[in-house]
């Protein structure tokens, strides 16, 4: 470095010397600029070299010194600009050596220095005999040769095209609407092979290299396929193509591409034209191609491995999937199979594929599309009907190219048989040799029953071709239709069979045959179903096979082969509508009801009139809980076949599951006529008398809900009549039984309708089989020793028959035992449904000991009633409701073993609220009200809407003396009446609100209590309680007749009572007292003044020391003597309650004031008299006791006394306005005060006096009332000011919730007087809505019709 650069600087003196000198020349440059070179002052180098160009740019020193500077400095762009100045130098001077030099550094340059292809690519071309500097450089050494330069030229091209076609693919395959990938790649690749050279390089390369040119023909003929494609003359390069591909072919290529073409572009009819030779090559050399692994399938699939043939057809389509040799193949593969739609799906895709071909090549494959479209029309003649249309026009197409049999089968299948043999005459005229028309052609003749012809034509195509076995299978059914004699001769039909599977023993047709004969003519079971399972085996789809054969295995209780038949049948083909029947109801019968919808849903769809299939869907939706759908199947069963029993039947049994009771009557009535009428066996009746029976015990539950006790016996009485029918025909039918006790039990609830229980029935239904008491080993009891004496009875005349209540519900009683034990006695102690009647039979002994209450046989009746239910228990240990019961039954006798059974209800059955709620009462028996609270709560929990548990706690609260008015009112109306407790404990609470109150309600709110017990004492009819409380809810109803019945029932009742021992003597008297003091008043309010004088005196004479009661009942006596005209004796009762009140002074006020009434109204004036000296007395006692100021004050008006009357108004006026708000409810002193005004004619004072207390009291609709009416009544108030008034007291009448029906009347009378037209008459019509019973309110609607 030390060295060179002293030599720079020499060299640089110099060349300073030089042109100090003045000596410009270009060597001094040049040398200058190597000097600068040297020193590293590259700018002062390069601009030295440009000066000597500058100078003489032909001086090549100059330009090789620049370049060797720029080389030197890795300046490779000025390095190719300097060359490129350079070469025309170079090519002016023919200067070869150096044009080679030159090239060759920019080949270098644009191959590793600056790399860049293009360039590249462009400087290699230079060395190209057709480039502008080949004749300068060809005897150059060391320069590339051009086969090496193609090479590099092809594989630049390949790899930039491949970048363009990916680069594109990639930027078009996310776009919108973008087609698929492998056709989107297609459609890139065309555009850029179109404009592709790599033809003629690949031909170049060819002509250099003739040594090694297979792998380029094999580049050069997929570059062809690939271009010929974007062409739109083709034919050019095709020729090129085939004539390249069989080249290669002959001389054995190493690449499978070349015989994959000739495959590919061969036109032919038939898999089997293709060259064998070829493929032979393919499979040998090129067994992983695709047309390899095709051809080896389809040489399975004739060999007959069908699995390992489809797993090769399968790869090669995978590799090969455009190969019109596959897609034919495939094609006629699935048609000889019988896979028709697989078969016509190929054959679609492979003539799509053939017009694909046809497009990108210009070859008309017209062989391969005949043959696509042959096999399209054959898999649509076989595959359905409504496709021969679409096989029509493939085959007539055909049919101008080559006459084909096609045409005449679907004319055959249409049964055109004239037009299907003028098809099959033209193809035997076409072509003698075809046997195949002559057999067409006869059997044609067979279906038009021309047998002779048919066996002529036949005969004649067997002669021709003897080794069809469809020709003898055709020539046995000739035979097998012309009649018996032919079937059971085996030398016509069955020979021809026989021959027909010898011919071919795969042919399915003619073990089908054989099948029928043996099974029809033969009768041999045994060979026919062998026949058909060969059959079936060869031709899983004929239906013809699939039926009887399916018939066998039901047959043979095979059903999983029988459902395995059906499902294939539906699989293979799914329009086969009687296998989806049969599959249907072997699914029903397997239980999957879901899936038997289905399959009769798809059997209906090929037969919409199958009855068969409408009534297995019905019952399919019944059992999966579809009702409403399921009855509407049922009704298109009907509509198809009005006559069908069990249509009917089965509907009726799904009306009795929604609860259309009714009509589910009517159904099995319909079911019964239909079967008389048909005349079936009687024993087919039973399921319908049992349903029928079953549905009047569900009707007669239902009308007792609803409260039609009468219908309720009537049901049950219905209930006998059915099953006693049934019974008649088969006395073993367990169920019946069942109904029979369930209907007798029943009666418990309705015994004041027992006499409406047909004991003829029941008589004769025990007379059909022997007492079964003794068959279960049970001791004499005394439900058995009535049985005994209820049989024994002459009741032939039932009319005139008659039973006491209680004996009459004891024979019924004792009738359910009959009949449950019967009904054990049959299903002799089942584990199963033992347990069940034995529940149902300690039931019955339980209700029996209930009806004999403290009578000896209680005892007997409760001991039998638990042995029976732990019968139940020991076969059933965990049932819930049998320890419920065995608690309830146990509760009165031994509350501790009670308490264990509720417990054990409980554990079995965590989320029933019925043993909480009976351990609540349990508990409230025992007055453990806080634990028996908690129980009716937990039961609350587990059931909101439980009725029992409300009641409990209802008494709960009521024992704890707290209100229980709403939850007993909640329980009511939860029940809708049905709970007897609630609706006692109902009516209760109402009556203590009204007695509280002592205020009338509206009737509306009497009408639900007092209708709840009317039901309540048809259930206990001996239930004195219930009947007194009964008789008191109809007297505030003014129902004073049908109270005085209540009364009447409650004093039989008492008496009932009295002489079972329930009551002692002393209560009994007690309440008997009260009762006749009731009845007494009812009779008296009715008019009865006699009845009512001797009500009064057993009261009195029972109730000697009931205190206050006793004053009333003797005022109520004085008031019937007064009106039967006895008035001594009126007035004797009237001072014997006077005399008997000394010590009860508020009383004694209250019997001097009604006394005193009473005195008055005799009329006399010495009555008068004392009468007002009896008042004055009471007022002298008690100055602030309103009602004796009351009765003096109107006394003094009756009699014009002003003095008298002054004197009460002004008593009256005296009271303070907060004590006569409270002891004057019915606001009469403003009335008073109002009256005494109108009287003297001062009509605006009186209104006045009622306005002054509506300013005391605005919130009492009483007085606006008042105020209304005064109004109405007079004319000079102004109309405004009265309709004002006549709104505002309806306003305030409506908003009271207390208001009656008559007070709304009354303020709708007001408004209607006060208004005009339209609105006076609505408001009439409406007063008549709220009390259609007042006059009045009918007066003024007459009267405003009249405006």
């Amino acid at each position: 470095m030390q060295k060179s650069s002293h030599v720079g600087v020499w060299q640089l003196q110099r060349v300073s010397v030089f042109i100090q000198l003045s000596i410009l020349s270009t060597p001094s440059h040049v040398f200058l600029g190597v000097a600068y070179t040297n020193l590293n002052q590259d700018a002062e180098a390069e601009a030295s070299y440009k000066d000597a160009i500058e100078i003489n740019n032909t001086q090549p020193l100059a330009w090789h010194g620049l370049l060797s500077f720029y080389e030197k400095r890795e300046r490779h762009k000025d390095v190719v600009s300097t060359i490129q100045q350079l070469l025309p130098q170079a090519v002016k001077n023919r200067d070869g050596q150096k044009i080679a030099k030159y090239l060759g550094k920019l080949l270098v340059i644009y191959e590793s220095k600056e790399k860049n292809d293009d360039k590249h690519i462009e400087v290699l071309k230079y060395f190209l005999p057709d480039s502008q500097y080949y004749d300068f450089i060809k005897d150059s050494s060391n320069i590339p040769q051009p086969i090496d330069i193609w090479t590099k030229l092809i594989a630049n091209i390949e790899e930039e095209e491949a970048g363009v076609i990916e680069s594109r693919l990639q930027a078009r395959r996310f776009t919108m609407n973008s087609a698929p990938l492998n056709q989107l790649k297609s459609e890139i690749e065309i555009d850029v092979y179109k404009k592709s050279k790599l033809g003629d390089m690949y031909q170049s390369l060819l002509d250099l290299d003739p040594d090694n040119k297979e792998e380029v023909q094999t580049k050069l003929l997929s570059f062809y396929r690939k271009r010929l494609i974007g062409l739109l003359k083709k034919s050019e390069l095709s020729a090129k193509m085939m004539a390249l591909a069989n080249a290669l072919v002959e001389a054995n290529a190493s690449d499978s591409l070349p015989y994959e073409m000739i495959i590919e572009m061969s036109d032919v009819k038939t898999p089997d034209q293709y060259n064998e030779t070829i493929l032979n090559t393919l499979c040998e050399r090129f067994p992983n191609s695709g047309t390899a692994k095709l051809f080896q399938g389809y040489h399975l699939y004739k060999q007959g491995e069908v699995d390992e043939a489809f797993d090769l057809f399968s790869e090669g389509l995978e590799l090969s999937p455009d190969s019109l040799y596959g897609y034919q193949c495939l094609s006629w593969i699935y048609l000889d199979a019988k896979e028709f739609e697989t078969g016509l799906e190929y054959a679609k895709q492979g003539r799509e594929l053939v017009q694909k071909v046809t497009k990108e090549t210009g070859e008309q494959f017209k062989n391969v599309l005949f043959s696509m479209e042959l096999c399209m029309a054959h898999c649509y003649r076989h595959l359905n009907i409504k496709y021969h249309t679409d096989a029509m026009v493939l085959y007539k197409k055909i049919l101008d190219c080559v006459p084909n049999t096609g045409v005449g089968l679907i004319l055959c299948t249409n049964k055109k048989y004239d037009e299907a043999l003028e098809y099959f005459e033209k193809v035997y005229s076409y072509d003698p040799t075809r046997h195949v028309a002559l057999a067409e052609i006869g059997w044609i003749y067979c279906q038009k029953q021309d047998f002779d012809k048919a066996i002529q034509y036949i005969e004649s195509a067997i002669k021709m071709e003897d080794n069809v076995a469809e020709y003898a299978y055709r020539l046995g059914r000739v035979y097998w239709n012309m009649g018996d004699s032919y079937r059971q001769n085996q030398s016509y039909a069955y020979k021809y069979f026989i021959q027909a599977v010898k011919i071919d023993p795969q042919f399915s047709a003619g073990f089908a045959y054989l099948g029928h004969y043996y099974r029809t003519i033969q009768q041999d079971h045994v060979r026919a179903k062998k026949c058909y399972e060969k059959a079936y085996m060869l031709d899983p789809l004929d239906a013809e096979i699939t039926l009887p054969l399916s018939d066998y295995y039901v047959q043979d209780n095979n059903h999983e082969k029988a459902e395995s038949v059906f499902r294939q049948i539906t699989n293979l083909l799914p329009k086969t509508g009687w296998a989806w029947r049969r599959l249907g109801y072997t699914s029903m019968k397997n239980d999957a009801y879901s899936e038997a919808i289905t399959c009769f849903q798809k059997a209906l769809r090929t037969n919409a009139n199958d009855v068969q299939c409408w009534e297995g869907l019905a019952e399919a939706y019944a059992h999966e809980g579809r009702y409403v759908a399921s009855l509407r199947a049922f009704e298109r069963t009907t509509d198809l076949d009005p006559l069908s029993v069990h249509a009917h039947y089965q509907t009726a049994l799904v009306k009795q599951k929604v609860g259309m009771l009714e009509e589910a009557v009517a159904g099995f009535l319909k079911a019964l006529s239909l079967l008389e009428e048909q005349s079936h066996s009687s024993t087919t009746e039973i399921p319908i008398l049992h349903g029928l029976a079953n549905t009047y015990l569900d009707l007669a539950k239902q009308d007792f809900q609803h409260g039609f006790f009468g219908r309720t016996a009537t049901g049950c009485g219905l209930v006998f009549q059915t099953a006693l029918r049934g019974l008649k025909q088969d006395v073993s039918i367990l169920c019946l039984w069942k109904i029979i006790g369930d209907a007798c039990v029943m009666y418990r609830l309705v015994p004041s309708y027992i006499h409406l229980c047909p004991y003829v029935a029941l008589q004769q239904i025990l007379g059909l089989v022997a007492n079964p008491h003794d068959r279960l080993g049970f001791t004499e009891d005394s439900s058995s020793k009535l049985i005994m004496d209820f049989i024994q009875l002459n009741i032939s005349q039932q009319d005139n028959f008659y039973l006491p209540p209680k004996t009459a519900l004891d024979a019924v009683y004792a009738c359910a035992s009959f009949a449950y034990k019967q009904a054990l006695v049959l299903c002799r102690n089942h584990q199963a449904i033992a347990p069940a009647y034995w529940h149902d039979l300690a039931l019955n002994y339980y209700w029996t000991s209930e009806n004999s209450r403290l009578s000896e046989e209680q005892v007997e009746l409760t001991s039998m009633a638990i042995r029976c239910i732990r019968m139940a228990l020991k076969m059933d240990p965990t049932h819930s409701h049998y320890w419920n019961t065995y608690g309830v039954i146990t509760m009165r006798e031994s509350p501790k073993l009670s308490q264990h059974a509720l417990i054990k209800a409980m554990d079995c059955n965590t989320r029933s609220a019925i043993p909480w709620t009976n351990y609540g009462f349990l508990c409230l028996s025992r007055k453990d009200y806080e634990l028996a609270n908690q129980a009716f709560e937990t039961a609350h929990g587990l059931d909101p809407e439980c009725i029992t548990a409300w009641v409990g706690q209802a008494y709960v609260a009521s024992l704890w003396g707290n209100d229980a008015a709403a939850i007993f009112e909640h329980a009511f109306e939860s029940s809708n009446g049905s709970a007897i407790e609630a609706s006692y404990g109902y009516a209760d609470t109402v009556f203590n609100q009204l007695s509280v109150t002592n205020h009338l309600l509206d009737g509306t709110h009497l009408l639900s209590p007092a209708f709840a017990l009317q039901k309540l004492t048809e259930q206990r009819i001996n239930d004195a309680l219930a009947l007194n409380l009964l008789g008191l809810l109809l007297e505030r109803l003014h129902q004073f007749a049908r109270a005085a019945e209540a009364f009447a029932g409650a004093i039989l009742a008492l008496e009932n009572q009295a002489e079972d021992g329930i009551l002692e003597e002393s209560e009994q008297k007690r309440r008997m007292a009260k009762v006749h003091g009731n009845l007494g008043r009812t009779l008296c309010a009715s008019g009865d003044f006699e009845g009512a004088i001797a009500s009064y005196q057993n009261a009195l004479m029972l109730g000697e020391s009931e205190g206050s009661a006793r004053v009333y009942w003797q005022l109520g006596a004085g008031i019937a003597h007064y009106f039967e005209d006895q008035l001594e004796a009126s007035l004797e009762m009237f001072e014997t309650a006077l005399n008997e009140t000394e010590s009860d002074t508020a009383l004694r006020q209250d019997v001097v004031v009604l006394l005193s009434k009473v005195l008055w109204a005799l009329g006399g004036d010495e009555q008068r008299t004392v009468a007002k000296e009896q008042l004055f007395s009471c007022i002298a006692d008690n100055s602030s006791y309103l009602p004796a100021i009351f009765s003096l004050c109107v006394m003094g008006m009756l009699e014009d006394d002003p003095t008298l009357t002054g004197a009460a108004l002004h008593e009256l006026g005296k009271v303070a306005v907060s004590e006569a708000f409270e002891s004057d409810k019915e606001q009469w002193i403003p009335w008073l005060f109002s009256r005494f005004h109108k009287l003297q004619g001062t009509q605006s004072q009186a209104i006045r006096s009622v306005a002054k207390s509506i300013h005391q009291h605005p919130w009492l609709a009483l007085l606006w009332r008042r105020i209304a009416y005064d109004l109405v009544q007079e004319t000079s108030e102004t109309r405004d000011v009265t309709h004002t008034m006549t709104s505002s007291a309806l306003t305030m009448t409506l908003g009271n919730r207390s208001t009656s029906a008559d007070d709304k009347a009354e303020a709708y009378e007001c408004v209607a007087r006060a208004s005009k037209e339209k609105q006076a008459l609505r408001e009439a019509q409406r007063a008549i809505m709220a009390a259609p019973w007042r006059l009045k309110s009918w007066k003024i609607l007459a009267g405003s019709m009249q405006q």
